[in-house]
């Protein structure tokens, strides 16, 4: 008799990441973003503390030992806080603990992000960090750092300070098959987060602020903007959670649902940003204001990670056999 399959997490996963969710809260407040574009000393420590970057490591190399769904849901609830490109760098970096090698398996190692464009490599400026993760069109590797040449965005614009190198130092782990599909599943459940933080942000705005002596929220096109917000936060949210389950059970077609949930969420998080930004009118494009954040923030996840267009691409010559 074949086992059932499973759409969803179940209670006891979800009630997991309902309480590190809450400590998130916490850590993480968006406010902390018009101050500085990295996470601080005392927050890598907390998130340490909490249990985050060892989520996916086995409890003999000292983490948690749980599963992709697992992963998955914190990870949502780290997009939805906009943890820094690093700190989800370092979550997936986590995983090449499992390469066996020496050079990368130390305790506590903090890992930037980074990708090529053309013949430049991007490197998301991170301090106290200690090797990068880049990504290139035929995967990706954890290196050293590599020494920073120039300023090449502004940091408000992108979310983060970017700089061009003109190279890495050594590549110590190429990430594998197994690696990889993790790592964008971290992209996808990152982008399902915003997806989810977006709506619910707009739904909240849209309930308070009047117009005409009534919320605008009672207005036709606003109902149907949220109404198409949460469709796509929830498709970007159920397929993430699918992808990671068909990891977990070693599914065939595994490595096609995860790339079609980078690009159901990819998709989802900057039609979402978007409108939350026109819901809010013109606070949703002062700097002070929240919701440019989102937008700027998935627009980088989706720079880093190689655009919709490649994962579209890698969809269209998935094989699977299911």
């Amino acid at each position: 008799m074949e086992a059932e399959t499973r759409y969803h997490p179940s209670a006891a996963q979800l009630a997991l990441a309902s309480a590190i969710d809450e400590s998130l809260g916490a850590l993480l407040p968006l406010s902390r973003l018009h101050a500085a574009l990295h996470e601080n000393f005392e927050t890598w420590k907390s998130l340490e503390e909490v249990g985050v970057f060892g989520i996916g490591v086995s409890e003999d190399l000292g983490g948690s030992g749980l599963g992709a769904v697992e992963e998955a849901l914190i990870v949502m609830s780290l997009g939805r806080r906009l943890a820094s490109p690093a700190v989800l760098a370092t979550v997936a970096a986590a995983h090449s603990r499992l390469s066996g090698s020496a050079d990368a398996s130390g305790a506590n190692l903090r890992v930037t992000a980074a990708y090529r464009r053309g013949d430049r490599i991007i490197v998301v400026d991170e301090p106290g960090v200690d090797l990068v993760l880049l990504r290139d069109p035929g995967g990706a590797a954890l290196h050293y750092s590599g020494a920073g040449t120039s300023k090449i965005a502004d940091g408000r614009l992108w979310l983060a300070a970017l700089r061009e190198v003109a190279d890495v130092g050594e590549n110590l782990v190429q990430f594998d098959e197994f690696q990889l599909a993790r790592l964008r599943l971290i992209d996808a459940a990152a982008l399902a987060g915003i997806a989810e933080a977006t709506l619910e942000m707009s739904v909240a705005y849209a309930g308070m602020r009047e117009q005409f002596g009534r919320p605008i929220g009672s207005f036709q096109a606003v109902k149907h903007h949220c109404a198409n917000m949460a469709i796509a936060a929830r498709c970007a949210r159920d397929q993430t959670n699918f992808a990671a389950m068909a990891l977990d059970e070693g599914r065939a077609d595994a490595q096609l649902q995860v790339e079609c949930a980078f690009f159901v969420a990819g998709s989802s998080a900057i039609e979402n940003a978007g409108k939350n930004i026109q819901i809010h009118g013109g606070m949703g494009f002062s700097d002070e204001a929240h919701p440019h954040l989102f937008l700027k923030r998935a627009q980088l996840a989706l720079a880093i990670a190689g655009g919709l267009e490649a994962a579209s691409s890698r969809i269209a010559n998935t094989k699977a056999d299911w």
